[in-house]
């Protein structure tokens, strides 16, 4: 099919070098659109893409093959798709998505037209992780005709051939809903609507896995640090050691969790939460040298309540304490 330019320049695949639409001009040509997925097996944050296995069914009617008039029992024959008239669907998501069946259409005696093919490889997909790990993403596969506009052709949902397996391969999350919808997307190069079907898998992440890797050692670390709260302020080396050790090891964690996510320009939420810790560890990084220089200066008893302050509290108050007393009435 040739691609050629107008006289402003702009792309455009000129109709009347491919095979005319089944109806006439001022006519709408369904085409009903379903995608099962047979298998989701990787998401992968930092490439930005999904591994997928899934069918894609097309169906239209073109009365040029509605051999009824002569025929009602002529049995369904199938022809190569170049030879039929076709959407001329693509994947604008797709990275690297092979083909499992062959490029043909199955027509049957009423003019129905029928295409099937089974894609497996990547797709890529746009990823929000400011949540991260309590977040939800939603899966795409993204499908458009590079020939028709929504006023000439209009997909529509075929719902009971939409679905997902319940065997899939995804681990550490799980499939909260499907959706689908046709649309017109707009391109600039060529000033032009083309009719757009979006196929859509919203997925949320399992959180306790990250909850336990990230968080609770992160808590560790941050408790550990506040060790330093407890020991005699003429204690240089232990409460340096410690600080600074704790120090080392939260920015080294964080490195670590980091090569598992895209260089972004948003923190997520466990940034949010390892920043956070990072400021606790340095307060006491401060209180252990603000200790030393007091004590050097003969303040002690003045460290020794800036270390009052700024520990933990994990005891209850007095005030909060009812005590039992013999003969009074509580």
């Amino acid at each position: 099919m040739a691609v050629t330019q107008d006289k402003k320049k702009h792309w455009f695949i000129p109709h009347d070098q491919a095979i005319p639409r089944p109806n006439d001009d001022p006519e709408i040509t369904q085409i009903l659109v379903g995608i099962y997925t047979l298998d989701l097996a990787k998401i992968n944050e930092v490439e930005q893409t999904v591994y997928i296995d899934f069918y894609l069914g097309l169906q239209w009617y073109d009365s040029r093959f509605d051999s009824a008039l002569s025929n009602t029992n002529l049995s369904p024959y199938q022809r190569k798709l170049e030879e039929v008239w076709q959407p001329n669907l693509h994947i604008i998501n797709q990275r690297n998505l092979d083909k499992e069946l062959d490029e043909i259409v199955h027509i049957n005696s009423q003019g129905i037209v029928t295409y099937r093919q089974r894609y497996y490889g990547k797709l890529a997909t746009s990823l929000d992780l400011r949540r991260f790990p309590f977040d939800e993403q939603t899966i795409k596969i993204e499908l458009i005709s590079f020939s028709y506009s929504p006023e000439e052709i209009h997909f529509v949902e075929a719902e009971e051939l939409n679905g997902i397996s319940s065997e899939i391969s995804l681990v550490n999350w799980s499939i909260i809903g499907l959706s689908s919808h046709s649309h017109a997307h707009y391109l600039q190069p060529e000033q032009q609507d083309y009719a757009r079907f979006d196929y859509e898998i919203k997925v949320k992440r399992h959180s306790s896995f990250y909850a336990w890797r990230v968080l609770f050692p992160v808590a560790l670390i941050v408790f550990m640090s506040d060790l330093v709260f407890w020991l005699e302020p003429t204690q240089i080396i232990p409460q340096i050691t410690l600080a600074t050790a704790t120090m080392v090891s939260l920015i080294t964690y964080q490195f670590i969790l980091r090569q598992e996510l895209p260089k972004m320009n948003y923190l997520t939420a466990e940034d949010k939460v390892i920043v956070g810790s990072m400021l606790l560890v340095f307060i006491a990084l401060v209180k252990s040298v603000t200790s030393i220089n007091l004590v050097a200066g003969g303040y002690r008893e003045l460290a020794l309540s800036l270390d009052d302050i700024l520990k933990p509290r994990f005891r209850t108050s007095k005030s909060s304490i009812k005590y039992y007393k013999p003969g009074v009435n509580n």
